[in-house]
């Protein structure tokens, strides 16, 4: 552990230093014609547009949050094509996200968050400027990285363009649901060289099970400083307090999938113990984004976030199985009371060269992070319910024993990465990244070393269709102790992509396809008993494939529309009898749909409607028993009252269909029918 560290604090010294000098010497020279470099708080390090990347990234705006209404940051996978959506259902505090069939990694600002448990990264959506998503294996960017892919979340910061603006909004709905959202920069300095942004929200609403709910505080301020035309500094805080009857969605195949002799479980039913049940989770962060233009194309990037959480959880779920024939079930408490404190960092230089036939942009990095867990966890028992009715297991007594767990992980990442366009048309790029990391859980500890390769090439053709091909690896160390109390092995991912990448002349937007292979080596699964062995690394691989299609599109100036279909085929491979099982919780076709049109004339000017739909075919569960489809319908309308207020209404599920999101051992529940308006006054 010494040593890892001793190896990070001497790589982030160099790179600092190196700039330092640069620094020190470029303040000599004249000034030199400024190149712009998107840094702030994007995982693109690269300066990329998304659409123009040889692989599957998306970049989700404010404009579009805010169009689709979105308050928990999971909803934006109902519209995108490669997503499970809420595949756990709607939980009341934590974000869901499957990705090609696999988990995702998530970060903020560029800088990947700790997850383990039930300290799982929670963002506020009022407070993000946007969404970045790469679809796929990928541990070029953060290291370790899940099999899905990466989704960075990039906060608001103080942009002079903002200066003197800002927002106040109100949120009311059903479910109890109700908030408001304040947001203002305002300059310190008379050159507006430094500046702050203010951002506070507060959003309440209950779950779909009755007497779940979680009020969300969030407040975040930033302070901007423009150094110079070529040096820039920006400080990022904040604080969320969630607090709140979390949701167990938990639900037997038999009473949802099928029937029962009394019929169907009740969707708001509550299987746990909301008299008892409670979470409180607390989220700081502090952190700074530095950035130095040297000329000449040289440009040099540093970022850094301390993040504390304090989690404290309880919470009563049903086993496993079907209920009785007088329809009980038994059922399991869960516990913990606990802090995760992290530290990140990332320096890197990037420099930009171009010629007549040539433009290159070379990027050499290294970044560190440094995560401590300390929590009392565990899993213990409580009395039986019934599911038709549940509050026979309310306020009854719940064994909390648990477990003292302690866990240190480092990761030291040194990275390259090169894109290269030449004869104007062709695009190649490859990256390199080599990462020690260490693990140390209870008295057991583990130490990895591992290299991660990628590359790609595409060609932009003068009529706007760009075909690509990429090749990109993933591996990921999870954390702590399998069900066997053994280290877990590192998940391995190489996945091969071909796409094509269409911007019509004849037509304003973006058209994608793209279709995937990929390899999972030491996927976690789940022990044959639960109880014996609740996790493990799986001896067999895992095989994925799929198909993506989007289409983003204006068909007139008033009038846009947006296509996403998914095509996934997951199974698991025997190594001994080598017969492929299909994978749970994996839906194989999903279809989404949705349109919206701006009157700009006449009565009903300032009035925009949209509608969007849904559907999702059969996944399967654990004992490959297949769940039904679905089809889901949305509605939003929004109403510019003046140039500076708004208001809007969104429907989500409008049909209030019920339908089973997916299965493991446990099925849950997909979202009912939310009605969600907002009025927002913007200066």
């Amino acid at each position: 552990m010494k040593k890892t560290f001793v190896y990070s604090a001497a790589a982030q010294l160099v790179l600092i230093g190196m700039a330092g000098t640069a620094i020190a010497a470029d303040q000599k020279t004249d000034q030199l014609d400024q190149i712009d470099v998107v840094t702030d708080g994007s995982m693109f390090r690269m300066g990329e547009v998304p659409f123009h990347q040889a692989k599957s990234a998306v970049a989700v705006t404010r404009n579009e949050l805010d169009s689709q209404n979105v308050d928990k940051v999971d909803e934006i996978a109902r519209y995108q094509a490669g997503f499970a959506n809420q595949v756990y259902g709607n939980d009341t505090n934590t974000n869901w996200f499957r990705v090609r069939g696999a988990e995702v990694s998530q970060a903020v600002n560029g800088l990947p968050t700790f997850s383990y448990g039930f300290f799982t990264p929670y963002v506020d959506s009022f407070g993000l400027e946007a969404i970045e998503i790469t679809k796929g294996a990928d541990s070029q960017t953060f290291g370790s990285a899940y099999a899905g892919g990466l989704i960075n979340y990039v906060t608001k910061r103080a942009h002079k363009e903002n200066i003197g603006h800002g927002e106040f909004k109100t949120t009311l709905g059903s479910h109890n649901q109700y908030g408001f959202g304040a947001d203002y920069t305002g300059k310190i300095s008379e050159d507006e060289s430094l500046r702050y942004r203010v951002v506070a929200s507060y959003l309440h609403r209950e779950g779909d099970l009755e007497g779940t709910d979680n009020g969300t505080l969030y407040i975040a301020p930033t302070l901007t400083w423009d150094m110079s035309d070529k040096t820039h500094f920006t400080l990022l805080t904040s604080y969320q307090r969630d607090h709140g009857v979390p949701s167990n969605n938990y639900f037997p195949l038999l009473g949802t999938v099928k029937p029962t002799a009394n019929g169907y479980i009740d969707r708001n039913t509550n299987l746990g113990d909301p008299v008892n049940d409670t979470e409180t989770n607390r989220q700081y962060s502090i952190g700074y984004e530095f950035s130095h233009d040297f000329g000449n194309g040289l440009n040099f990037n540093s970022s850094y976030v301390y993040r504390h959480i304090d989690n404290f959880h309880r919470s009563a779920y049903i086993y496993p199985g079907n209920p009785a024939a007088d329809y009980s079930i038994g059922r399991g408490t869960t516990f913990n009371d606990g802090k995760i404190i992290s530290h990140t960092t990332n320096n890197y230089i990037t420099w930009n060269y171009d010629n007549d036939w040539l433009k290159n942009t070379l990027v050499v990095g290294t970044d560190y992070n440094h995560n401590k867990l300390d929590a009392i966890y565990g899993y213990d028992s409580t009395t039986p319910t019934n599911i038709f009715n549940p509050s026979v297991g309310w306020n009854q007594p719940q064994n909390l024993s648990s477990d003292h767990i302690k866990i240190k992980s480092r990761q030291l990442g040194f990275y390259l990465q090169d894109t290269a366009r030449f004869a104007e048309h062709y695009i190649l790029g490859f990256g390199i990244r080599h990462d020690r990391s260490e693990q140390y859980a209870s008295i057991k500890a583990v130490k990895n070393n591992h290299t991660s390769y990628n590359a790609s090439f595409m060609y932009e053709s003068p009529f706007g269709l760009n075909p690509y091909f990429s090749y990109s690896e993933s591996f990921s160390v999870p954390l702590g102790l399998s069900g066997n109390t053994e280290l877990y092995d590192p998940q391995i991912t190489r996945q091969y992509e071909l796409g094509l990448k269409y911007l019509p002349t004849w037509l304003d937007g973006t058209i994608s396809v793209a279709g995937f292979r990929a390899k999972d080596l030491g996927a976690l699964t789940f022990g044959p008993d639960y109880w014996g062995n609740m996790t493990a690394s799986n001896p067999n691989p895992t095989y994925r494939k799929g198909l993506e299609i989007q289409a983003d599109v204006n068909l007139t100036q008033n009038w846009n529309a947006t296509l996403a279909y998914t095509y996934t085929k997951s199974e698991e491979k025997s190594n001994t009898t080598g017969e492929k099982t299909r994978n749970a919780m994996i839906p194989t076709n999903v279809l989404a749909a949705k349109t919206a049109y701006s009157f700009d004339s006449g009565f009903l000017n300032g009035l925009t409607v949209g509608a969007g739909v849904r559907y999702i075919t059969h996944s399967v569960n654990e004992n490959q028993i297949q769940l039904p489809k679905a089809t889901i319908i949305d509605l939003m309308a929004r109403y510019n009252i003046t140039k500076n207020w708004s208001a809007q209404v969104n429907v989500d599920n409008v049909a209030d269909r019920r339908y089973v999101a997916s299965c493991y051992w446990w099925c849950y529940y997909g979202a009912e029918r939310r009605i969600t308006g907002n009025l927002s006054y913007k200066f």
